[in-house]
């Protein structure tokens, strides 16, 4: 294995590292929702706002995070967002009121925005887009682990430990050592950067800003509302819409993101493999529309399980394809900037999603917040038919080291 490789891929693993401890964090707290709900006597705006706090200002930093990458600092903020959500989840697990708790998640926020801004263009840069969409997904497959991992551990610590809040330290305390592994990982990439004569393929540069990254942006706020409700708040949704006890709603949750898993190492490798990128945005949006109007009916528990793996695997089979996307169609020379607009300007939607989710569960009942989540994936579904991409992708040889070179300045 080339130097070149073992750099790369040193990168990547830092990368997947951060991503799943950045959703096993900002996470953390939807297993407890239900009971923190009761415990608090929270209305569903309350949980809504809750949980928009930490990805609001998670969105609201990004622009500058995306300007820091750009900067040069992408190696170091990307471990380091590791050690900061570690320390507030620790600090969260002291919160006995409303809002301490929403304190804690601006702040969770805050660290938690070091990551996206950096890792996409720190993989752009190691990465050629005939392996784009494969490095993205298992960046993508950590990030993916780290959510479905919380609901089932957040239920098995709860019920071993027997408070939310205790369960929340056992969970800060697990950051020390992803953020060992990931600096590990980084300096490991660092230290031996690829030889400079391996020849890779490399697609011509992106200049200026194009018309498929203004709609590439529409979408990235359309596909982050569903993302942020669903992930976050579908174990309230499942107590409240059907009966269930918190760990079976914790537990189902858990299964709907497996089935997101699984359509995200079909969809990274056979998007590469096609050189295609569009036709998985446009069937994932297509298809996750009727499973959440299916949530609205009066279903059996095992329709409901089998609605909620469709929907996570449609949903998560456009994220690697979506991310390399995205990635091919920034500018060259401004890719910070370009995924910091994308996680601010675009992550907005997404941001207020819960509260508003909240909100209309209060005013309206839960039947109507999935109805906004449907309406935000139909209207998903036809932007996408609208993103071009050239249907033979032909990529240039150049050196990696001239690869590296142009990833430098653009950090």
């Amino acid at each position: 294995m080339s130097r070149a490789t073992r750099a790369s891929l040193a990168v990547l693993a830092a990368c997947t590292v951060a991503h799943f401890s950045n959703h096993l964090y900002t996470g953390a707290l939807s297993p407890f929702m239900p009971i923190i709900r009761d415990e608090l006597s929270l209305s569903l705006t309350e949980v809504g706002l809750v949980t928009s706090a930490a990805v609001f200002t998670m969105t609201a930093s990004h622009l500058l995070v995306g300007y820091l990458s750009d900067k040069g600092w992408r190696d170091i903020l990307i471990p380091a967002s590791i050690l900061f959500t570690a320390l507030v989840v620790l600090l969260t697990s002291l919160a006995t009121t409303l809002a301490f708790l929403i304190l804690c998640q601006v702040l969770l926020g805050l660290a938690a925005s070091a990551y996206h801004p950096c890792a996409f263009p720190a993989l752009t840069v190691r990465f050629p887009g005939s392996s784009r969409a494969t490095a993205a997904g298992i960046q993508a497959a950590g990030g993916l682990v780290g959510m479905a991992v919380v609901p089932a551990l957040g239920i098995t610590l709860f019920v071993l430990l027997g408070g939310w809040q205790q369960s929340l330290f056992v969970l800060g305390m697990m950051g020390f050592v992803l953020f060992a592994s990931a600096s590990m990982f980084m300096a490991w990439g660092r230290r031996e950067p690829p030889a400079c004569h391996v020849t890779v393929q490399r697609e011509p540069d992106v200049e200026g800003w194009t018309r498929n990254y203004a709609l590439i942006l529409i979408l990235s706020g359309l596909r982050g509302i569903p993302f942020r409700c669903v992930a976050m708040l579908m174990p309230v949704y499942l107590v409240d819409r059907f009966g269930y006890t918190p760990v079976w709603a914790g537990s189902l949750t858990t299964i709907m993101l497996v089935g997101g898993l699984v359509g995200e190492v079909v969809s990274a490798p056979l998007s590469d493999r096609l050189r295609r990128r569009v036709p998985f945005i446009v069937l994932s949006n297509a298809l996750i529309t009727p499973c959440l109007l299916l949530l609205n009916t009066s279903i059996d528990q095992t329709l409901v399980i089998a609605v909620l793996i469709i929907f996570g695997f449609f949903y998560f089979l456009g994220v690697p394809p979506n991310e390399a996307f995205e990635t091919e169609v920034s500018p060259t020379r401004s890719r910070g900037l370009a995924f910091g607009l994308l996680f601010s300007v675009g992550a907005l939607p997404g941001a207020i999603a819960p509260l508003v989710f909240g909100s209309l569960g209060d005013t309206y009942g839960l039947s109507a917040s999935i109805l906004f989540l449907a309406s935000t994936t139909a209207i998903a579904g036809v932007i996408s038919l609208f993103l071009r991409e050239k249907r033979s992708k032909v990529w240039r040889p150049t050196s990696v080291g001239a690869e590296l070179d142009s990833g430098t300045a653009d950090a």
